[in-house]
């Protein structure tokens, strides 16, 4: 069975995945660990202040949000890197999160009630 959250570590890592300063089968720097974990509480307060996508706990993320907000923070991170910061990446990114965080239809027949 598949993991329902994914941990704050997780997402960290993901993210230096994705920027390739992860090396395989090698454990994260705490430098670059530390530079990545600097932005995850600004990046998840700026998520729900603009609507996007609303994580409460950095410690559980749910698992359908973990790969936009991976590609977020490392996006985010680039700067610190040596990478170009991509704002066409952000948007991708932040339209994805809203699509998978928004309310789903639940096709229950609605009561009605007659006054």
């Amino acid at each position: 069975m598949s993991e329902i959250t994914k941990t704050r570590t997780d997402l960290i890592e993901r993210a230096a995945s994705e920027l390739g300063v992860l090396p395989a089968g090698q454990p994260l720097s705490d430098e670059d660990a530390a530079t990545l974990g600097a932005l995850v509480d600004p990046l998840l307060r700026q998520l729900a202040l603009d609507d996007v996508a609303d994580v409460a706990d950095s410690d559980a993320v749910p698992a359908e949000l973990f790969l936009p907000l991976a590609r977020l923070l490392a996006n985010e991170a680039s700067p610190s890197f040596g990478i170009a910061y991509s704002l066409d990446a952000k948007l991708e990114n932040e339209r994805q999160l809203r699509r998978l965080a928004a309310t789903r239809p639940t096709r229950e027949p609605q009561k009605a009630t007659y006054y």
